[in-house]
């Protein structure tokens, strides 16, 4: 059976039901400031957690606490933030779920829940054909697909320009993305673990632009230039069984130039807060248009989670791109795709960060180098506190020793500045 409640859809079984005084376990709850969403951290969706002990009741949602009385359909509680009264809750259970109304943090307020979805058994491997792609990172995009942590996607994405693995327009231009996929039970505050099993190209050829970005160079160099190729992009073959591409028209200079393949994503992200939608060429705290080179096959990418359900997007493969992504494309092609998904619940670090074999690296999107910089680096001082638990003197001797700094992107409206750490350096560290 389905029911509408305050603007959100819910699916819900029968079986899924809550018996009447059935408030114990986790809900994920919905808050609404006079119908309407609030984006202040403590009143955003989450995970209600209730406890019931004869008839006393107690709960947990997000940073807030509360205590209070249970009846049969009904729990009245009382607000705590950090030490500090906040409000009150009165929840009733009804047949759709959970039902509330108070005011919290001085604002009247009113709360709907449901239970989460139960987890099978086992993880399920998707074969997942996308019908559609979208050039937005979007929280207003229906879900391509729904699926579980510890579940795999089996898919593929369109080039940058939306052409298929056949060379085909399939979508719009600027960046198409394949999904979103909804990850059942994640919440904002959580954080998207998505590790990418394989990426490989599936077509055999590419194309790039033939001009470097203005962002890279200086205006004498500019001034200087000789005239540019009025055919803007050149196209390179790919030979896959080789793992390499070479130019399809190199010119004498460039006969013996070829490349190794890395393929790997330029896009990967999650809807963004406050229900805003980004073009695909955006990048941010929520991912997006990252264009770092070490987005390849094997390694782990670590998201903020937004939006309940997180909404993942994938897209804007690359055979393979230097540092930078210079001339505002790397060898731009579809890609074959394969990810699994996990969560980790109530932690984040509020921005992208990614490991591999050899490195934990954190991304600073910013609106320029200067900002970028102080990003990366104060995520990275940020994941080294709430990993290790280091006081600001130690944070200052890893860093001062041990940092590594990679420009993943310097093209696009935010630059991509990335922070490294070695993982046999954090091995020395004591847990």
């Amino acid at each position: 059976m389905k029911y509408v409640l305050a603007g959100l859809f819910l699916s819900v079984s029968t079986a899924a039901m809550a018996a009447p005084g059935d408030f114990a376990g986790r809900w994920d709850v919905a808050v609404r400031e006079y119908g309407q969403k609030n984006y202040y951290l403590p009143m955003q969706d989450g995970r209600l957690v209730i406890t019931v002990d004869g008839e006393r009741a107690t709960a947990s949602y997000n940073r807030l606490t509360f205590s209070g009385s249970a009846e049969k359909d009904t729990i009245r509680l009382a607000c705590m933030d950090g030490g500090s009264s906040c409000g009150n809750l009165t929840v009733r259970l009804n047949r759709a779920g959970l039902l509330g109304e108070g005011q919290l943090l001085g604002i009247p307020v009113t709360l709907t829940g449901k239970r989460p979805v139960a987890k099978p058994a086992s993880a399920t491997v998707y074969d997942f054909e996308p019908k559609a792609f979208y050039p937005f990172f979007s929280p207003a995009i229906a879900p391509a697909l729904r699926i579980f942590p510890g579940d795999s996607v089996k898919t593929r994405t369109a080039d940058s320009r939306g052409q298929d693995r056949d060379g085909l327009p399939k979508a719009p231009r600027g960046n198409p993305q394949t999904g979103p996929f909804y990850i059942e039970g994640a919440m904002p505050g959580d954080t998207l673990v998505i590790r990418l099993d394989r990426l490989r190209t599936n077509r055999a050829t590419a194309y790039q632009s033939n001009t470097i970005s203005t962002n890279a160079l200086l205006p004498s160099y500019l001034l200087a230039e000789p005239k540019r190729d009025p055919q803007g992009s050149a196209v390179w073959n790919i030979d896959a069984a080789a793992g390499v591409a070479s130019l399809a028209q190199p010119g004498d200079k460039l006969a013996d130039y070829k490349v190794r393949l890395q393929p790997m994503l330029g896009c990967i992200g999650v809807a963004l807060p406050r229900d805003e939608t980004f073009g695909s060429g955006r990048l941010g705290p929520y991912g997006g248009n990252l264009d770092f080179r070490e987005m390849r096959e094997g390694v782990t990418v670590h998201l903020p989670v937004f939006q309940p359900g997180a909404l993942l997007y994938i897209g804007d493969g690359h055979a393979v791109q230097g540092d930078g992504e210079l001339p505002g494309q790397g060898l731009e092609t579809s890609l074959d795709v394969q990810f699994t998904v996990e969560l980790v619940e109530g932690k984040t670090l509020g921005q992208a960060w990614v490991e591999d074999e050899t490195y934990v690296m954190v991304m600073g999107a910013g609106s320029s180098m200067d900002d970028s910089l102080k990003q990366a680096t104060t995520g990275m001082a940020r994941w080294l506190a709430e990993t290790y638990g280091l006081g600001q003197a130690e944070i200052a001797a890893v860093l001062g020793t041990a940092m590594q700094y990679q420009i993943a992107e310097v093209v696009d409206s935010e630059y991509n500045i990335v922070a490294k750490l070695r993982k046999d350096v954090l091995a020395q560290i004591r847990r």
